[in-house]
């Protein structure tokens, strides 16, 4: 009896170890070593930091996670020569990626080094993701030993949130950047003004936010909706994030998706008269006036006093779906469009974009634009998104031959507001974005690297029609953001489909434990306590 009791128990010994030892990380990592033996967690560890920068937030982020797994925090000690049962971080401030990192556990001490506080940041990330899966809920947790040294594929990986359509107060915002930075996105794309509603405080236009941050109701739902973001406020989260090494990119969308901008002041518009905020989703053909001197006026105003408040050399502009119908019956419009010896509204257009480049010079920004491949021409500093179903190729071999920087953020892949399973529709143009097919997504599209160098990263966009709070964007974004992170920060020949699969489980459970919300991707047949 005594020998099948032990028996038992080497197994289950065995069995723990194996689940210990495998590494369980999103996005995979660029080189990993896995050695012998382990590193002992507990409430004797220290923490030492050896750096000529103030490392108080990357170690209060560290042990603000260890405390989750061991219930209590590491004490500091600065700037001593490693010693064990120690972790210890590095920022050694020299040349190369500043996001990369080397992850060093041995059975003495743990190492994270870095050239620059990001790289370290990340480096944490990582060991936090290791210790969370050795955690078996004693206040020792035994840690493998391995060597890890990573660093982005791309530079820019985004998410992107749009309380225009449904507000999302501040506080939910945050939420949404903490589980960002501990996956690696570095940008938070805010898509702050459309038809249906203008989400923030400009000082110099109060009726932006007085009458076109609300709307009546929603499709006819009869509830009243509204919302903006103070100038304060949105000063506050832009630190947030930085301290969380993510950019916060805001967009106001010119010259189309401008209805509550022209709600507010009609006069911006070609042909004055009464506007509401819509309230259906849609796109309005009410655009900024491309032959109105008083449109640039008030987007300068606009644009200075948003430069004060995000510090980003990066601005998002739009420029997408803009229906030129009525710039064709303007006459402002066709009397610039003279003035300019053009014939078509879509010169017009990349007229447009220039005047708005001018502006952004004053405030040493670049534009962001979803690319339009109609539009002639666009300023040669922009970024350019490839983003409408069927078009990537094209836009790739394009925006390289007119030398513009590349995200890529393709419907096929990136587009969080389709639905993931069937049965989860709301419109029934959506097709179905599971998780396998936004996996599958190689920003590179299998190109050859000077065919593919203008690509800077990707970007997953949440539409907000169909999402009303911040519980229902994480359901969207969690787990399809594992799989796209993973296609932003890892190179193709360290990917699979069925490693990710087994590397989800661990985050899922990680999900359950903080209470962030998620879609269980039921498809895969992972099991999952519930």
């Amino acid at each position: 009896m005594k020998s099948i009791f032990t028996t038992i128990m080497i197994f289950l010994t065995l069995h723990l170890m194996g689940q210990q030892s495998e590494l369980v990380i999103i996005p995979q990592p660029s080189s990993i070593n896995v050695n012998d033996g382990y590193y002992s967690l507990s409430e004797y560890s220290t923490i030492a930091t050896q750096s000529d920068v103030d490392l108080s937030f990357e170690v209060a982020n560290l042990n603000k996670q260890i405390k989750w797994v061991i219930g209590t925090n590491l004490k500091l000690v600065k700037n001593e020569t490693e010693a064990e049962n120690q972790i210890v971080l590095k920022c050694t401030q020299g040349n190369g990626d500043s996001e990369g990192y080397s992850l060093s556990i041995g059975d003495k001490q743990i190492i994270i080094s870095a050239i620059d506080r990001t790289g370290l940041f990340y480096g944490i990330q990582t060991l936090s993701q290791i210790i969370d899966n050795a955690d078996d809920g004693h206040k020792t947790v035994r840690i493998p030993c391995v060597k890890i040294d990573d660093k982005p594929r791309f530079k820019y990986r985004a998410l992107m949130l749009d309380p225009a359509r449904h507000f999302l107060p501040v506080d939910d915002v945050k939420k949404y950047i903490d589980v960002m930075a501990m996956y690696k996105f570095n940008h938070l794309h805010l898509h702050l003004s459309d038809d249906q509603g203008w989400r923030v405080e400009i000082k110099k236009y109060p009726k932006l936010t007085e009458i076109g941050s609300f709307r009546p109701q929603t499709e006819g739902d009869g509830i009243p909706h509204s919302g903006f973001y103070k100038q304060e406020e949105l000063k506050e989260l832009v630190a947030y994030a930085k301290d969380r090494k993510i950019t916060i990119i805001p967009e106001i969308d010119v010259p189309g998706h401008n209805l509550a901008a022209v709600a507010a002041y009609p006069e911006l518009t070609c042909f004055e008269g009464e506007y509401k905020v819509m309230t259906v989703p849609g796109v309005s053909k009410d655009l900024l006036c491309g032959g109105n001197e008083q449109v640039f006026e008030f987007l300068d105003d606009v644009f200075g006093e948003l430069s004060e408040i995000f510090p980003s050399d990066k601005f998002h502009i739009g420029g997408d779906e803009a229906p030129l119908d009525h710039w064709k019956e303007c006459p402002k419009c066709k009397m610039k469009m003279k003035e300019l010896a053009i014939s078509k509204p879509q010169e017009l257009m990349s007229y447009f974009f220039e005047r708005v480049n001018e502006i952004f010079a004053k405030y040493n920004k670049k534009p962001l634009i979803w690319y339009e491949l109609d539009v002639p021409g666009y300023p040669q500093n922009s970024t350019m998104y490839s983003w409408r179903l069927g078009l990537s190729d094209e836009v790739i071999r394009k925006s390289r031959e007119l030398g513009y920087e590349l995200i890529c953020s393709p419907g096929e892949h990136a587009y969080f507001d389709y639905p993931q399973w069937k049965g989860e529709e709301t419109c029934n143009w959506m097709p179905i974005l599971n998780l396998e097919k936004v996996y599958a997504f190689d920003p590179g599209y299998g190109l050859e690297e000077a065919k593919q160098a203008h690509i800077i990263g990707v970007e997953a966009t949440l539409w907000g029609e169909y999402v009303k709070n911040i519980d229902r964007a994480f359901y969207m974004t969690w787990p399809r953001a594992f799989a796209l992170v993973e296609a932003g920060w890892s190179e193709m020949e360290n990917r699979s489909w069925e490693s990710f699969q087994k590397r989800l489980y661990p985050q899922l459970e990680r999900f359950k434990k903080m209470g962030v919300n998620f879609r269980f991707p039921s498809e895969l047949k992972i099991p999952f306590k519930q």
